[in-house]
């Protein structure tokens, strides 16, 4: 039988009865290329029609409702992402999760996605690679070790955004994933650990008179992130009012390559008192600094002012930096494997410890909120005291009594 043809404008389609399939039917050519829909009812296939036409009308790779989430999740990495201002290290942290949610749902069609598919996924990452039952074929999952509470969330902050971007574009209906709860066996993110009061005094000790004694004395007494202090700049240190403006950050590249860019948030972004100890170090670390620059002369370079950079200038490498603390550790005689940020871990619990309010500690490490310091510190929080050099009565000679 002769298919029946509904008369569209110029430009919007054919839409048309089959009734050999008993089916409705429309056909667009998009980029080039003819593209066919189909739908039980006329008002689906014209939905979906439309949908092909304002894809090719913006551009657009064209993406419908019965693709899947595989490729909706490559469609928001390569299309969303790009045109956010987001950091190397938070755009790496999607391309992570994107290839989990892909390994778990990666098959599924974008309007078959449920919400119990999510929480399934979610629940299913946090077994461990040993009880994992045998992974589906084709775009299945792959074993991996048990995820924190904290990934979980971020796998599905992930999915939430992607779904978001579709559902502007009227490819999903709802957000399966913002409606799905995380799994009652996701387990807390461990809490690091830190140094006490006396190794921390053995670690500065060791340092004393080492090419990085400044950056370790800043990082413990300030917390700043390993890439905040190594994004440093002379000019961001006021030496007479005695604070330290931190506003960037130095971040790794795909290539491995150091750079310095923003910080890893906005709320990152906070002046800070420094302790004259902290200043000191800073001012003897300069002098040296300046000697090596005249002494190497044409061959440093450090166009961006860094306070702590390659032998030639240049910025920091992290892989430098982080042998260089295995030797500090080793040279202080501490035990166990530690990183450059454990520094920053135990500034914020031997602040706690001392009663500075979780407020203020918040706030001194560039936290917008009390939700990871509260879930870390909760036990370690005491009756509230002020003082923003409290690092500096700790660390000092004669610390304050643990009941004072």
């Amino acid at each position: 039988m002769a298919a029946k043809k509904t008369r569209r404008s110029r430009g919007d389609g054919a839409l048309f009865y089959r009734a050999d399939r008993d089916r409705w039917m429309g056909r667009i050519n998009v980029h080039g290329k003819p593209r066919t829909v189909s739908a039980r009812t006329k008002t689906e296939a014209r939905y979906k029609l439309d949908q092909l036409r304002r894809a090719a009308d913006d551009g657009l790779p064209v993406i419908t409702r019965d693709r899947t989430v595989a490729e909706l999740l490559e469609l928001w990495r390569t299309k969303a992402l790009p045109n956010r201002d987001l950091s190397p290290a938070r755009i790496a942290s999607h391309d992570w999760a994107i290839r989990i949610l892909t390994h778990e749902l990666g098959g599924i069609k974008l309007q078959a996605l449920t919400v119990d598919d999510v929480e399934a996924a979610l629940a299913r990452r946090t077994i461990p690679a040993d009880e994992q039952p045998t992974p589906r074929k084709g775009r299945g999952r792959t074993a991996t070790s048990a995820l924190s509470r904290n990934s979980l969330i971020k796998l599905r902050s992930t999915l939430s955004q992607a779904l978001t971007w579709a559902q502007r574009r009227d490819l999903v209906s709802r957000n399966v994933a913002a409606l799905a709860e995380l799994p009652t066996g996701a387990a807390n993110q461990r809490t690091g650990k830190s140094l006490t009061v006396e190794q921390a005094r053995q670690l500065l000790a060791a340092a004393s008179g080492t090419e990085l004694e400044a950056m370790w004395t800043l990082m413990l007494y300030l917390g700043l992130r390993p890439g905040e202090a190594a994004g440093l700049s002379w000019s961001d240190i006021d030496f007479t009012a005695g604070t330290i403006h931190i506003w960037r950050a130095r971040t790794t590249n795909t290539d491995g390559s150091a750079t310095i860019g923003a910080t890893k948030t906005p709320g990152s972004i906070r002046t800070l008192e420094a302790p004259q100890v902290v200043l000191e170090s800073l001012e003897s670390h300069r002098q040296r600094q300046d000697e090596h620059a005249d002494a190497l002369g044409p061959a440093w370079s450090n166009p961006d002012n860094l306070v702590f950079t390659s032998p030639t200038g240049r910025p920091a490498d992290p892989k430098a930096v982080r042998n260089e603390f295995d030797r500090l550790i080793t040279s202080a005689g501490i035990e166990g494997r530690w990183t450059p940020n454990l520094l920053r871990h135990t500034a914020a619990s031997l602040m706690a410890d001392a009663g500075l309010p979780i407020e203020h500690v918040a706030d001194q490490l560039g936290h917008k909120d009390l939700r990871m310091l509260q879930q870390h510190y909760r036990h370690r929080i005491k009756p509230t005291v002020g003082g923003a050099h409290v690092l500096d009565s700790v660390l000092g000679a004669n610390p304050p009594s643990s009941d004072g």
